[in-house]
């Protein structure tokens, strides 16, 4: 049975079944312990309970989450940083899970933002058609995001690079301002991309 819980800093410890996941993006020390002290309830653990040992914890994913934006620009959101599960327990809607955990957690009180986003690689299929499947849509493709150099032609694109900026309306944007159709054919540069 799956439980969520607060992530705590000796559970990088205990990460390393889902960190050394190709998929997964790892950062510093620094950088987790950065999300633990601005946003404690927004950075959670996916947690599976094998009864093999004695009822023994295993981290079978995790979220790491981030309120940023100005409410007055139409840019206050919920960001997704990371969400990652555990090679052994994908293909059981745990991502989804804990996606729609960040979403309820900060569609309300005290956060109410106005949409939740996420940055994918353009040529990850399977990411993109699980956001899409919880009602994420492109808002714009970022030239050179996951590039080494700063690209300096908006219009050459490179599925190898580029990122797709996918963002999920919450009930607070009422007008559904802050998504838009056709996505994936606005192109920004990533110094465009600013909260």
């Amino acid at each position: 049975m799956t439980s969520v819980k607060p992530f705590q800093m000796t559970d990088l410890f205990e990460t390393n079944p889902v960190n050394l996941d190709t998929l997964t993006e790892n950062f510093n020390p620094s950088f987790y312990s950065q999300y633990l002290i601005e946003w404690p309830s927004l950075f959670f653990k996916s947690v599976e309970i094998s009864r093999d040992f004695g009822q023994q914890e295993e981290i079978s994913g995790y979220m790491m989450g981030k309120t940023e934006g100005k409410l007055d620009k139409k840019e206050w959101h919920t960001h997704i940083t990371a969400v990652t599960v555990n090679p052994q327990y994908r293909r059981l809607g745990l991502a989804s899970y804990l996606c729609s955990h960040l979403e309820k957690a900060t569609s309300g009180d005290p956060y109410n933002t106005l949409f939740v986003d996420l940055f994918v690689k353009v040529t990850n299929t399977l990411a993109r058609q699980l956001y899409e499947k919880l009602g994420y849509s492109v808002y714009r493709r970022v030239i050179g995001y996951y590039g080494r150099e700063m690209p300096i032609d908006r219009n050459q694109i490179d599925d190898q690079i580029d990122a797709f900026d996918m963002r999920k309306s919450l009930p607070r944007d009422v007008k559904r301002e802050t998504i838009r159709e056709n996505g994936d054919k606005v192109y920004v540069m990533p110094y465009e991309v600013v909260f």
